[in-house]
């Protein structure tokens, strides 16, 4: 199984993003260095300045992919990049093949046309059903046995307009089981759901998946790629080989370049998923740091463990902060800081801190 990071190409397709020369040469050398070694990193027809970029990146390793429309002279721009890797996106409902004025038939027969073109000059060929989630699955079973059968070495099953469910996607891979090997899930997150469904393929059997940092790309975005490597590495055991540790720090890098917000509840690097206030949770964390959480988020440079105290502690935890810095109180004084803690948290609008906890037992 593979991920393919497409942050330097359906990424920077997100409204308003733009991204330089050199901060997308510094990402990329960043994701060849965590070991994210397949990288969709352009559109060659888009012009001079983004293949003089697919160009600076020949020799960094690992495979690096153009993407293009099923035309010629898209095909034609990628050539001249020198990557030798190249996907071409069909489309294949009726939604997108109305737009473009051509029939299933024309699809079909231009799945070979595109082949041949592509086959003397490049050494990978990837060919994309674009609206795959609104291709009707006869049709779909057709376009990805003509396209194994045309020589495409990977066949991507865009969810582009991101309306799939887990289900969905497992029926798909019983769908096209014969050619589970070659299947590239390619998740947008419209229903919230991209990261679920680009899991499900991956534990279905398909090949690889797609995502780019941060779910950066069209409208609700994509599947983020720390989120897939994290749900993967908790739920199959399979990294890929990926540094999740070093995919975090490239998130954060990627949210100081773009002015990306990241949300304090994201999964891995909000800054409230390691936070805790309530009783219960913080006397379970104190006892075993397995009890209330799934992941320990610092492993993979996620915020660090803090305890806050508030309308929602309980005793055990701030006798724990009092014992941690060398006092022995009375189970009374336990109360009465206890009580003081949840009249003065909502007084001020905020948490106190451990050193508040001590002064108020201080004062007693």
């Amino acid at each position: 199984m593979t991920v393919v990071d497409s942050t330097l190409r359906e990424g920077e397709q997100t409204p308003g993003l733009v991204l330089s020369f050199e901060q997308k040469r510094k990402l990329a050398d960043a994701l060849i260095g965590a070991s994210v070694n397949e990288l969709e990193a352009g559109i060659p027809a888009m012009g001079e300045e983004d293949r003089n970029f697919l160009r600076s990146l020949n020799g960094l390793g690992g495979r690096i992919i153009c993407w293009c429309r099923s035309r010629e002279e898209d095909v034609r721009d990628a050539f001249r990049t020198g990557t030798g890797a190249v996907h071409v996106s069909f489309p294949v409902s009726d939604c997108q093949l109305e737009l473009i004025g051509r029939s299933w038939d024309w699809m079909l027969n231009h799945l070979h046309t595109m082949s041949r073109l592509l086959k003397g000059d490049c050494s990978f060929l990837s060919a994309g059903a674009m609206d795959a989630s609104r291709c009707a699955p006869e049709r779909l079973r057709e376009f990805v046995s003509v396209a194994a059968e045309a020589g495409f070495m990977r066949i991507r099953l865009a969810d582009t307009v991101g309306i799939m469910t887990p289900g969905e996607v497992r029926e798909w891979a019983f769908l096209l089981k014969e050619h589970l090997s070659l299947l590239e899930f390619h998740g947008h997150n419209d229903l919230g759901m991209a990261t679920a469904n680009s899991l499900t393929a991956l534990q279905a059997g398909f090949g690889s998946v797609s995502a780019t940092l941060l779910g950066l790309g069209e409208r609700a975005g994509n599947a983020p790629l720390e989120e897939v490597l994290l749900a993967a590495r908790l739920k199959m055991n399979w990294d890929g080989g990926i540094s999740l540790a070093a995919v975090s720090d490239l998130a954060r890098l990627t949210a100081r370049m773009t002015g990306e917000t990241i949300p304090p509840t994201k999964p891995l690097l909000g800054e409230r998923i390691n936070r805790h206030e309530s009783g219960i949770h913080v006397a379970g964390l104190r006892r075993n740091p397995a009890s209330f959480r799934p992941y320990d988020p610092t492993k993979w440079n996620g915020p660090k463990e803090e305890f806050l105290w508030g309308r929602h502690s309980g005793r055990h935890g701030v006798e724990g902060v009092l014992r941690d810095r060398g006092f022995t109180p009375e189970a009374v004084d336990i109360g009465r800081v206890t009580s003081a803690v949840k009249e003065l948290a909502p007084e001020r609008g905020g948490a106190l801190s451990e050193r508040e906890i001590v002064e108020l037992y201080l004062s007693l």
